[in-house]
């Protein structure tokens, strides 16, 4: 058996065990197996901590057997189960990063977990630098498409890397992006305003220069940030469909005098945490089984 066959196995043993560890844990709750993931991006935990004081069960990733540790302020590493309304929903708050040195593996592991455990329809978040003008910090944007500018090629090692590949060219036939969710999400109501654009994928860690924006402007960008397509398209090549949000933390290099830090993009998440998490609530109440 060669290196690579070897550590296949690893990754799905590894994947293996965390859905069982998940599934033992509803199990002792009583809770209904999930039909609904949501991925919480950087300080936007708040749905999690509702979904908790719901009546949900959580569980740190650290206790999650090869659960990846995210080491990024707002990222908090929970797994959170519980019921909103008729929907039994899986919640992840937090996520690792590829600027934070993880392998692609790392990244999809919170997926392929959502997966293990049946789950079939995704809401993943981010926070975002916006692009587009009329965007401004604390609106939302609903992903429509995206763009992976100087990003990444998937190295011929990849675990599942042809299943990813076929899962980027079901883009161009019917969407990554899924029309129904997204149409959905943009007719529920919220206080915030909500918008729907292209969001870029850039690696980080640091953020991206003025001349940078100003290539992802010309290219047709709308919002930016460092996480989300991967666990998309993965998501998508295991037969999930998938609807991508960003909240507008604040606005982009060079588009205003104010330097940026990650500071400014968990606090503005918070400011917005009670709108963005009530919303949340109502979006996966409409994403029926």
């Amino acid at each position: 058996m060669s290196t690579r066959d070897l550590h296949l196995n690893d990754s799905a043993d590894s994947i293996s065990s965390a859905v069982e560890f998940v599934n033992q844990a509803l199990s002792r709750a009583g809770m209904a197996k999930p039909s609904v993931g949501v991925i919480l991006g950087s300080g936007l935990g708040c749905a999690a901590d509702r979904l908790i004081n719901a009546g949900g069960i959580s569980a740190d990733y650290v206790d999650i057997p090869g659960m990846p540790q995210p080491h990024v302020t707002g990222h908090h590493g929970t797994l959170v189960c519980g019921r909103v309304k008729d929907q039994s929903v899986v919640m992840l708050k937090g996520r690792v990063h590829w600027y934070e040195g993880r392998v692609l593996e790392d990244i999809l592991f919170g997926v392929r977990l959502l997966a293990g455990l049946g789950i079939r329809k995704l809401l993943v978040t981010n926070a975002a630098g916006g692009i587009n003008p009329k965007f401004s910090p604390g609106d939302l944007m609903v992903i429509s498409s995206h763009l992976r500018p100087l990003l990444y090629t998937v190295p011929a090692t990849f675990p599942g890397h042809l299943r990813m590949a076929n899962a980027l060219e079901m883009q161009h036939s019917r969407g990554l992006w899924c029309d129904v969710l997204r149409t959905a999400a943009l007719q529920t109501k919220t206080p915030l305003r909500i918008h729907e654009g292209t969001y870029a994928m850039m690696p980080g860690p640091c953020y991206e220069t003025p001349a940078e924006i100003r290539m992802l402007q010309k290219i047709g960008a709308d919002a930016v940030g460092m996480s989300t397509v991967p666990e998309a398209v993965e998501a998508v090549s295991l037969g999930m469909s998938v609807l991508g949000v960003s909240c507008i933390t604040n606005c982009a290099a060079g588009l205003t005098d104010q330097t940026l830090s990650h500071s400014e993009v968990t606090a503005t998440a918070s400011a917005v945490s009670e709108p963005f998490s009530e919303w949340i609530w109502n979006v996966v109440c409409g994403m029926k089984p």
